[in-house]
């Protein structure tokens, strides 16, 4: 369960700005490939691919806290996940859904981060939370 370890220590340092990253970051095509995504207008949001199948052989997640006020002027704190995916054919995908985040987190945490030794495959799908009123994404694994 080693990637049970990685994903507890990645959620323990969320409250401090957890980071993310499978890319290898010694390679030089890499971390060109990782900061290639500030501002950047070719990556694709994954809202737009309900139902495509993506595989991915790289990974970015960047959790941080922010604070909110209710309807009784209660200060909250809660996270938020911007979550950025590379896939095989140069693509890369992002969006800041949660629920994406947790489905992936699960994902990850019993078939290992995808990596480009090791891609995974996942269907992107769009579920309707009924006593919300709204939709939310989720990953979903693929043979």
């Amino acid at each position: 369960m080693e990637n049970a370890l990685a994903l507890n220590t990645l959620q323990s340092n969320a409250k401090k700005g957890g980071v993310l990253c499978t890319l290898n970051l010694q390679d030089e095509k890499d971390v060109d490939l990782l900061l290639s995504t500030q501002d950047n207008e070719d990556m694709e949001k994954i809202n737009d691919h309900v139902g495509e199948i993506l595989e991915v052989n790289g990974l970015y997640v960047r959790e941080r806290e922010v604070e909110d006020t209710n309807d009784d002027g209660e200060v909250i704190n809660y996270f938020k996940h911007t979550t950025i995916l590379f896939t095989t054919d140069g693509k890369m995908y992002v969006t800041g859904s949660n629920a994406f985040f947790m489905s992936l987190d699960l994902i990850c945490t019993f078939k290992g981060y995808p990596t480009k030794e090791s891609p995974i495959k996942i269907k992107i799908v769009q579920t309707d939370a009924e006593q919300k009123g709204h939709k939310y994404l989720k990953a979903v694994i693929v043979k």
